[in-house]
């Protein structure tokens, strides 16, 4: 079964709509891919980076006393807010070395990342409410974080035993400090779409340019299907017109011979050869060969017979010719009468009520302007005028009869005197056509 024009279009868009699903999945299971590699290699050199490396030295609260602060806490001999300020001071002390170092390690690969550890809580022995809430920063890069991921976490447990004298004896009291300290470090790579971007943009860009010709390719078929629907229309048309124009002498000639068959009569041989005659004229344009080029140029009288002839068979029309011709064209009388002819025919055709011809001597060329105030010509139409059996598409085809071929020969026979041929037409302004031909 032949599917209709819409329901191709309609099965385009389905499988179109399935290509940019899957050109959408593979982009981003790409993205993933690429995101997994790019954090597994900042997290591979984020490992090295601990708390025994030579940037923390001295700057950092170190494990030993900040158990002893710790111990303090639990004697109450400092308070949390304190704890916190220790933490605090000593994190900035850190910052700006901590920041260079990272940076030293990941500029160089086009990533900046930014880099965090921080305490989530201090539990003193078995108790379920921390001694101290979390988080503090044990020490951090500068920047601020959006979207943190965590590198990793632990757990510090530390212990301490202190001997205290009891008050008033000689005996003491061996109390011991137990404390469990849950830690993350969170990093984040702060271009990381950009990263990615930069990575993906060559497959984002075939991408597009895929789906793109895939459209123009489309577009392009319907476009060419449409067309030969048109020309098909056309050629039906063309062959319906030529059984149009044959009827007339068919018939002519039918009477003609039956006549013959009674008597010879001079007048009906001169019928038949005139209908003959107008059958030659009707089926000559179909033929693709040109007739050799006669060198004898047309004159002016004959060429002011083909106009005063139009002017008789169209009385209505208000012709002007200027200037007054009296230059030599190179056409021969049967090609310029065949040009002259279509122009004017067609202008007559299609609503002209004024006709214009002027005639310009240029340094080379003879400058001839046809121009009429009929319908005018779509501009989507004018590339296709000059081609065989084409004719303008009106809302109906059979308003104007004609074979499609009179602009077709006119282009064939200016473009075999070596001459130009162009249109300027718009709609309800008329059109005007102008012909250089060699001088």
């Amino acid at each position: 079964m032949e599917l209709k024009p819409k329901n191709y279009i309609t099965l385009f868009i389905v499988f179109f709509a399935v290509l940019i699903g899957i050109q959408g999945y593979q982009l981003y299971n790409t993205y993933q891919l690429k995101q997994r590699e790019v954090l597994a290699l900042v997290k591979k050199k984020l490992d090295n980076i601990d708390d025994s490396n030579l940037i923390f030295d001295h700057n950092l609260l170190s494990k030993d006393i900040a158990r002893d602060y710790y111990i303090k806490l639990v004697k109450k001999e400092i308070t949390e807010d304190g704890l916190k300020h220790l933490y605090q001071i000593h994190a900035q002390k850190t910052s700006n070395e901590l920041t260079k170092y990272v940076d030293s390690v990941f500029k160089p690969l086009g990533m900046h990342v930014i880099l965090k550890q921080e305490i989530l809580g201090i539990y003193y022995k078995d108790a379920v409410k921390p001694l101290v809430r979390g988080p503090i920063t044990v020490y951090t890069t500068q920047g601020a974080f959006n979207h943190p991921m965590e590198l990793s976490t632990s757990k510090w447990v530390t212990e301490k035993t202190e001997t205290n004298k009891i008050e008033g004896r000689i005996e003491s009291k061996e109390i011991l400090y137990v404390f469990s300290v849950p830690r993350k470090t969170s990093y984040e790579v702060v271009n990381l779409n950009w990263i990615l971007f930069k990575e993906l943009t060559s497959l984002f860009m075939s991408t597009i340019l895929i789906l793109t010709a895939f459209i123009w390719l489309f577009y392009r078929t319907i476009k060419n299907l449409r067309r030969q629907d048109k020309q098909i229309a056309v050629l039906h048309d063309v062959v319906d017109n030529i059984s149009h124009e044959l009827k007339t002498p068919v018939a002519t000639l039918k009477i003609a011979a039956k006549t013959l068959r009674k008597s010879a009569d001079d007048k009906i041989i001169a019928v038949i050869e005139r209908q003959v005659s107008r059958l030659e004229q009707t089926l000559d344009p179909l033929n693709e060969n040109q007739s050799a080029i006669n060198l004898s140029p047309i004159t002016v009288d004959e060429l002011q017979t083909i106009f005063s002839d139009f002017q008789l068979c169209n009385p209505t029309v208000k012709l002007t010719v200027e200037p007054s011709f009296n230059t030599q064209i190179c056409l021969n009388l049967t090609d310029a009468t065949t040009l002259f002819y279509n122009l004017m025919n067609n202008a007559v055709k299609y609503g002209a009520k004024a006709l214009g011809l002027r005639f310009e001597a240029q340094k080379n060329y003879l400058s001839i302007q046809v121009k009429d105030n009929g319908q005018g010509i779509a501009e989507s139409e004018l590339p296709y005028i000059f081609e065989k059996f084409y004719r303008i598409q009106k809302d109906n085809i059979h308003d104007t009869k004609g074979l499609g071929l009179g602009l077709f020969l006119v282009k064939n026979i200016i473009r075999k005197y070596g001459g130009e041929i162009k249109v300027i037409s718009k709609l309800q302004q008329g059109t005007t056509f102008i012909i250089l031909l060699p001088r």
